[in-house]
């Protein structure tokens, strides 16, 4: 099974050697010095070092076979866990994606505003052609809060499910499906940060527009 038909069946998978020791040595210094949210934020995009990163993922030869058609992206949220900052996610899957308006509409619901952005939850077939890429700034593994994730739950919906851990090597990426069941334990040593990107197609359906398009 090669890379994008495990991406198809499981809904996630890791690409090694994303970045190399040099640009997340920067991102490192970068994301300790620039964001000021002890914990993380939604809204990185509002970084132009972060929008010039985005346009490089989606130039990726390792990333270009499981992007969406003609991507944008749309989203990158930081996660900085660490011995004074540290939680546990129960399962869930990523519903909410950040558009310009509201609209009346039954495919569209759950509006929210989050750090002044607005967020609904779009029709399915919205969801299932997005992915998420989380850059890891470390090594990611069972002891500092590696993502658990249902492997095929993108498809069926099930709300349990047997859990796989998704192993990071530093520089490395988990590339997901936002519809994938998927959680984090607390991390038992060392710290956690990552830039999650999400990616998703350039149109919206019903007149909809993203917040932001990169």
């Amino acid at each position: 099974m090669n890379v994008e038909e495990k991406f198809e069946s499981d809904g996630f998978v890791v690409i090694k050697d994303i970045l190399s020791e040099n640009e997340l040595h920067l991102l490192s210094d970068r994301c300790d010095s620039e964001i000021k949210a002890q914990i993380g934020t939604r809204n990185l995009l509002d970084f132009a070092w972060v929008r010039g990163l985005a346009r490089t993922l989606k130039l990726s030869e390792s990333l270009k076979p499981l992007m969406p058609t003609n991507p944008v992206a749309v989203q990158c949220n930081y996660f900085a866990k660490d011995s004074e900052n540290n939680w546990s996610v129960t399962p869930h899957r990523d519903l909410s994606i950040p558009v310009k308006k509201q609209i009346k509409s039954e495919g569209w619901s759950g509006w929210s505003v989050k750090e002044g952005v607005l967020y609904a939850q779009p029709p399915k077939q919205v969801l299932a052609q997005m992915m998420g890429v989380r850059i890891h700034l470390e090594a990611n593994d069972s002891q500092n809060g590696a993502l658990e994730l249902v492997a095929g739950s993108h498809k069926n919906f099930i709300q349990r499910g047997e859990r796989s851990l998704g192993i990071v090597p530093k520089g490395g990426a988990l590339v997901m499906r936002p519809l994938v069941l998927h959680a984090s334990t607390k991390l038992k040593s060392g710290k956690r940060r990552v830039l999650h990107f999400v990616f998703g197609p350039r149109k919206l359906p019903d007149d909809m527009e993203w917040a932001i398009a990169i």
